[in-house]
């Protein structure tokens, strides 16, 4: 039993992140509120067809982006059915504001 445990707990780290190949993709956009040591938290506009504007904190694929990204930049990243993990976060210019 204890064996089987461990090889339950193995390949659910190992698999922690990642999305199925055929999980429907979405472009999330928002602005960065707070870089963790593992997760970024990000007030982000609606996803369409996935989720309501919120703020909330997001594992990262790579984690050498939170050495680049700070809080107050604005990104967009793709994000997966039932994965809250962001995949391919770019930094991307602020909207121009008008007056």
């Amino acid at each position: 039993m204890k064996k089987l445990f461990l090889m339950v707990v193995a390949a659910a780290t190992l698999f922690a992140g990642q999305h199925a190949k055929d999980a429907k993709s979405y472009t999330l956009k928002g602005k960065v509120t707070e870089v963790g040591k593992d997760v970024l938290t990000v007030n982000h506009d609606k996803v369409e067809g996935y989720m309501s504007a919120m703020t909330m904190p997001y594992k990262v694929d790579k984690v050498d982006i939170l050495k680049k990204v700070k809080a107050g930049d604005q990104i967009e990243a793709t994000v997966y059915d039932d994965d809250y993990t962001l995949y391919d976060i770019k930094v991307v210019p602020a909207a121009a504001k008008t007056k």
